[in-house]
């Protein structure tokens, strides 16, 4: 229930996120489009420069009835200042331009003064030098016409001043929201980005959770099977072995009671370790236990092993090669030094002929102390190597002979536990070498001694 609820909450967090993020870019997006319009819009600008013009074409045709009436030299086409006069005025006085003119305050005296030049087309029309009575007339409706362009053209510059500042914190503001909402974006981009990663992170484990423990399942499953036929071998030998002794009786001679006898022991050994392997196996599973280490004369414990193995199969041939330097107080754990050993040796022993010796050789190498157990069996394919350590691992060239997959498995587990390794050297058909590398670390005390 827990993680159907973790599982709604990532949802819903994921779809809040997006959801914010497509609101916050429309925004953003909606934001850039006003204000690309508001750049766009110079009213203000166009009409000053038509108050500008009227003006301008007004003094003009002042200064040209001037010059008519006084007879000064220069260009004094009245007609046509006069023509473009009532062109500015008309178009201060239709559409949007009226409008602004009104909103200015001069749409009324536009009107008046428009009405009063029109009036002075006769008077202009005949002008010659000396008419000073139509050139004063023409002066008193140009002069009030100048003055309130003038004020219309400073209140049309202050508004444009006042729209201007507006439009400029406008801008600013849309700005700092657009900037706002495109961190904002990021920052809901990045938590996507997280989640979609932490989901993926997630089926990634969950999908190598389930692949491990289908392929613990299968192997626990081929283990159960196999430990299964290995009891019943070795049980079977002493049931058979026992019946045989029984129906017998006194009649059995001594040598092939000696010889049953062995066998019966052979099996039993091989159950007792077949039994050791697994519960060790088990116990690392639960956690690797903490190494006893005290000083371990390792030529002892090498001796150790080999008689023990020598009981197990008198008929085999174990040569040791023990360095005259190995150390006599190197600190490790004994008892978990003799398992190693003792899974090795009892591998090279039962994976390689009857015929053919087991070898131990221990030596020192620098800050290591090396011990290698040979034997000359049925070797390990190259294919394979990299798969020996692993639990439940059974070579195909092993097939037939008894054996749980789990010696090597624990013996390399247990090297790592002493903080040294255990390497393999094999070739197919010709032998294996496995080499446990320990690090050199002596007692003082037993050097001493």
């Amino acid at each position: 229930m827990r993680a159907d609820r973790k599982t709604l909450a990532g949802y819903m967090l994921a779809g809040g996120a997006i959801l914010a993020f497509a609101v916050l870019l429309g925004f953003a997006l909606v934001r850039l489009w006003e204000t690309e319009a508001e750049t766009r819009r110079s009213i203000a600008d166009n009409m000053l420069w038509a108050i500008a013009q009227a003006h301008s074409a007004a003094l003009m045709l002042d200064n040209a009835v001037a010059r008519r009436v006084g007879a000064v030299p220069g260009d004094a086409d009245i007609a046509l200042r006069y023509d473009i006069l009532l062109s500015r005025l008309t178009l201060l006085s239709q559409g949007p331009q009226a409008r602004y003119m009104e909103e200015l305050g001069f749409a009324g005296p536009l009107s008046a003064h428009e009405t009063a030049v029109r009036g002075l087309e006769d008077a202009l029309r005949g002008l010659k030098r000396g008419d000073r009575m139509p050139a004063g007339r023409v002066h008193e409706v140009l002069r009030p016409l100048v003055a309130d362009l003038g004020r219309a053209a400073n209140r049309s510059m202050v508004r444009q001043w006042d729209a201007t500042g507006a439009r400029r914190d406008a801008i600013n503001a849309a700005v700092t929201q657009v900037i706002v909402s495109i961190v904002a974006i990021l920052v809901l981009g990045a938590i996507i980005c997280l989640i979609m990663v932490r989901a993926l992170l997630t089926g990634y484990r969950t999908q190598q959770a389930l692949r491990r423990e289908q392929d613990m399942r299968e192997a626990y499953r081929s283990f159960v099977d196999l430990v299964s036929h290995q009891f019943r071998t070795p049980l079977a030998v002493i049931d058979s072995s026992m019946q045989r002794i029984l129906r017998q009786g006194e009649a059995m001679p001594a040598d092939e009671i000696a010889r049953r006898a062995g066998r019966v022991r052979e099996a039993v050994g091989g159950l007792a370790r077949l039994i050791e392997t697994t519960l060790e196996g088990m116990r690392l599973d639960d956690g690797e236990p903490e190494p006893r280490k005290e000083p371990c004369d390792v030529a002892a414990a090498i001796r150790n092993v080999a008689a023990r193995q020598g009981e197990l199969t008198p008929d085999r041939q174990v040569d040791l090669r023990l360095a005259a330097d190995l150390p006599r107080g190197l600190v490790t754990d004994p008892v978990l030094l003799e398992q190693i050993l003792a899974n090795l040796l009892s591998n090279a022993v039962k994976y390689s002929p009857e015929s053919e010796p087991v070898g131990v050789v221990a030596r020192v190498e620098q800050d290591r102390v090396a011990i290698s157990v040979h034997d000359n069996g049925i070797g390990i394919g190259e294919d394979e190597q990299g798969l020996v350590f692993g639990r439940f691992f059974r070579s195909k060239a092993a097939s037939g002979i008894p054996g749980t997959g789990l010696g090597l498995n624990v013996s390399s587990r247990l090297a790592r536990l002493l903080g040294g390794t255990l390497e393999l050297s094999s070739r197919q058909g010709v032998g294996s070498t496995f080499t446990l590398r320990l690090p050199l670390v002596v007692s003082t005390e037993t050097d001493a001694a």
